[in-house]
């Protein structure tokens, strides 16, 4: 929050407010939606392999068990950056309006999400699950 606060700076925090103030209701049923299923993704895989293993421990020498259950038996081969995205991008259309737009909120949120969808493309071609 804070390095949103200072990205927007006060004028881009007003203008926010104006926008969610002014967001019709889809958009609030489409925030509630996408941050309640990314926050239900994010905090079930911290629940299912902890730090060290949403933060490459594996790497650095710490035992991190493969995990079988929710949020990985879903099928998703990345429920965290999912999560991530279901929030950033839920959360957006509330904040859309011409004066975030002109600032690049929009853009960076949309960028943002992206990078993780790199992420997880760099992530399945490394040796991240493979055995030695």
């Amino acid at each position: 929050g804070g390095a949103l606060c200072l990205f927007l700076g006060s004028d881009g925090l007003g203008v926010a407010w104006e926008a969610l103030s002014n967001a019709p209701v889809w958009c609030w049923i489409w925030l509630a939606v996408g941050v309640s299923a990314g926050q239900v993704l994010n905090v079930a895989t911290y629940n299912a392999i902890g730090n060290a293993g949403v933060y490459y421990g594996f790497k650095l020498g710490h035992t991190v068990p493969w995990c079988y259950g929710f949020p990985f038996n879903t099928g998703l081969r990345h429920p965290q950056y999912l999560g991530v995205v279901l929030t950033l991008w839920g959360a957006l259309p509330v904040l859309v309006c011409r004066g975030l737009v002109e600032v690049g909120f929009a853009q960076l949120v949309l960028v943002w999400g992206s990078m993780y969808a790199v992420m997880s493309a760099m992530e399945q071609l490394g040796d991240s699950d493979k055995t030695e």
